[in-house]
Parts: structure tokens; C-alpha cells; sequence
């Protein structure tokens, strides 16, 4: 017999929103992590990454406003040099694009603005997505080209030992916990 959902499970408060929401995740999809684009970023571009991600709703591609000194803050760094290569990195590989420069004469709410991101795999305002990142190739030689490489060849191993089952799938419900030692 199929099982059947719980009444009231998709059940509207007064306002007309779901009570149930599910949370939020930041997500990114296999074919960016496949990519070259992704394999030649360095450790920081990819918190990086995953700071803009996670700022990202669904609605607001192209207005993630974030600028080098919050995100020193959110990736729990002391140098800004590592973090303002990322962002460029982000850019050139295509991952991210620079909707709007920074603002330090205009202020709003009394502090100036920092520079807008979209994610270029997503619409920004209603458009296509760009998909910048498909068309990336690190210049040869380059820390990048190495970068990208050496993950794309890994990623093959594990895709080669996967296919063959050489991998072992382990069964942790049938594995004792470990003892926690204090």
C-alpha cells in the first residue's frame, strides 16, 4: 500500500506561506564541480564561492552585495591580498560576475556600498543565465592550469574505481560506534 502523506503537512498560515518550510541549503550543481573552472580555484575562492551561494535566495542573483572587508570578516581572515585574488579568480574562471562597482561617496543607511555579485549559473534579473564558467581555460603553465588538472585527474580516478567497484560501499548500520574516549 502506497504511503500517504500527513494531513495538514502543506498546510498555509493566515499570510499564505507554507508552515512547513524546508531550509535552506547552498547548493552547487556537479557539472560546475566538474568543471575546470572550479578545479583551478584555490581554497579561499571556493569559501568565497560558498559565502556568495549561501547569500543567494532565489530572488536576489545580482544583489549580493559583498565587499572585501565583509568577507575578510565571514571567512574568519586577517589579510585581504588572499581574499581580493579570489575575487578576481571567481571572476576570470566565470563562476561570478560584478553586477554593480563599489560606492564610497554615495552613501546609503549611512555607509558606503560595497561591490553586487550574481552567480553566473543562475538568472540575474530575469535573464538567461550566462554559464561563463563553461567556456574557462586556465592559461597553460599557470597555477591555475596545474590546479585544475591535478583535480580533474583525481575526480577521474574516483570516477574509474567507482565504475569498476572498487570502491567499497560500507554498511554503517552494521558498524559498532566507536568508543569516545575522554
Amino acid at each position: 500500500m502506497p504511503s500517504r502523506r500527513k494531513r495538514g503537512r502543506n498546510k498555509v498560515n493566515p499570510t499564505g506561506r507554507n508552515e512547513n518550510t524546508t531550509k535552506r541549503f547552498a547548493g552547487i550543481p556537479h557539472e560546475i564541480l566538474k568543471s575546470a573552472a572550479y578545479r583551478a580555484l584555490d581554497p579561499v575562492a571556493r569559501a568565497l564561492l560558498i559565502e556568495l551561494i549561501m547569500m543567494e535566495n532565489g530572488r536576489n542573483n545580482g544583489s549580493l552585495w559583498l565587499g572585501v572587508k565583509d568577507a575578510i570578516d565571514r571567512l574568519g581572515m586577517a589579510d585581504a591580498r588572499p581574499l581580493i585574488k579570489a575575487f578576481d579568480l571567481l571572476q576570470a574562471t566565470g563562476l561570478i560576475v560584478m553586477t554593480k562597482d563599489a560606492h564610497f561617496s554615495v552613501k546609503a543607511a549611512e555607509t558606503s556600498r560595497a561591490r553586487c555579485w550574481g552567480l553566473t549559473w543562475l538568472s540575474i534579473d530575469g535573464k538567461p543565465p550566462k554559464n561563463s564558467w563553461q567556456d574557462y581555460l586556465p592559461a597553460p603553465k599557470s597555477r591555475e592550469s596545474k590546479r585544475a588538472e591535478k583535480g580533474l585527474r583525481a575526480m577521474s580516478r574516483y570516477c574509474k574505481q567507482l565504475a569498476a567497484n572498487k570502491i567499497p560501499i560500507v554498511d554503517f548500520t552494521a558498524t559498532p560506534p566507536l568508543p569516545i574516549e575522554k
